[in-house]
């Protein structure tokens, strides 16, 4: 059976997650993860794709990003999982298995509704290392994004400024009250509801938003792309008793 089609609409913000295979971790240096962000700096040199928030863990990508044609997420974060696997494998693994053999199948994406889940998605990004405990003692994952958004630290490696949603300039007047209002927000973290929605999307490449905005992508793509009812489809005469009474 051929595979679905990735959703990818451009102008419109994407959440995208890149996970290792169980076991492997090879992120897990800092150096590593250097390497890997000055290879997102080209990426974003070479696509067009404008970057919101990113997070590199041990064994996962995270990244918010709004791309600018159909095939720019793509040709980004295949990019991204070819120059990490390559220096993570050593050149014999790498004849034998293949240069991807370090990530679980392809990236997953969701895009977004910009309003209202743009800046929860970069929330999210930005606290991955924290639900992964990696945070305990330092404020902020120092391979990630959270401290540029909190004004705790500059652009790293090379790294163009980063693109905030206009949810994001909503938190305050000035630079000083976005930055602390935002810090706010990393500390409390999203509920779990938002968190399970997040995943639930990335993990079945659905679309997140209000029901208007959802619909009309819908007719878009020509597919589903919410979560459909759970549980087995009612019998005729149960939705009949039901209409009847």
């Amino acid at each position: 059976m051929a595979r679905r089609a990735r959703l990818c609409i451009p102008h419109l913000p994407h959440l995208l997650k890149l996970v290792a295979v169980t076991g492997a971790r090879p992120l897990a240096s800092e150096e590593a993860r250097e390497r890997l962000l000055a290879t997102l700096v080209q990426g974003l040199q070479r696509f067009a794709v404008r970057l919101h928030a990113y997070s590199l863990l041990p064994d996962a990508v995270y990244l918010l990003a709004t791309p600018e044609d159909a095939a720019a997420l793509s040709g980004l974060m295949q990019m991204l999982a070819r120059r990490a696997s390559q220096a993570a494998v050593t050149r014999d693994q790498a004849r034998v298995s293949g240069p991807s053999a370090v990530w679980a199948g392809r990236f997953r994406s969701a895009v977004l509704e910009p309003q209202l889940w743009a800046l929860r998605a970069m929330v999210w990004v930005d606290t991955a290392a924290q639900r992964a405990g990696l945070t305990a003692t330092a404020p902020v994952w120092a391979s990630s994004s959270a401290g540029v958004h909190c004004g705790l630290a500059g652009p790293r490696g090379g790294m163009p400024a980063l693109h905030l949603p206009a949810a994001y300039w909503a938190l305050g007047n000035t630079p000083f009250e976005r930055e602390a209002a935002y810090g706010r927000m990393l500390q409390a973290g999203l509920g779990v509801a938002e968190g399970v929605a997040l995943e639930r999307a990335l993990r079945a490449g659905l679309a997140l938003g209000g029901a208007a905005f959802v619909a009309e992508l819908e007719q878009f793509a020509g597919r589903r792309l919410q979560p459909g009812v759970r549980g087995r489809p009612r019998k005729m005469s149960e939705a009949s008793d039901t209409l009847v009474s």
